[in-house]
């Protein structure tokens, strides 16, 4: 379909609109979670830039949100230790980019994975779990 069939659900993707729409999922769900926000790699050394560049916003934004889902949620910053947290027994699921590390973490603690490729091989790795070996 063109944006001409669809004009209401055509908007610009960005790492903001998908960051402020899982923020606004995980407030609605009322449920806990752990949220890994990793640190932007193109900015230059020393700075601290945890989304991705000319979105100083939105890192406002996620501090605000912290604020909010105080006690209900924990935004971390930067690199989680992935084994363990997947492997407590509160966590019921993992949204999962398919990048194969975290795909046979995620395997290896049982834990239910929404799948969200993002780029090259991700897609083909969701397709043979989720269809092929239906994991």
């Amino acid at each position: 379909m063109t944006s001409t069939q669809l004009p209401n659900f055509v908007r610009e993707e960005t790492e903001f609109t998908k960051l402020h729409e899982i923020a606004k999922g995980l407030k609605a769900s009322g449920q806990q979670f752990v949220w890994v926000v990793k640190k932007d790699e193109s900015v230059e050394e020393g700075k601290e830039e945890w989304l991705p560049q000319g979105q100083a916003l939105l890192l406002r934004g996620i501090s605000i949100y912290e604020e909010r889902m105080q006690g209900k949620g924990l935004i971390i910053r930067g690199w989680a230790p992935q084994v363990p947290i997947l492997h407590h027994k509160a966590v019921g699921g993992f949204m999962a980019h398919f990048r194969w590390n975290s795909t046979f973490k995620g395997i290896s603690a049982g834990v239910l994975m929404v799948t969200w490729p993002v780029a090259a091989e991700q897609f083909y790795s969701e397709k043979l779990i989720a269809e092929a070996l239906r994991i």
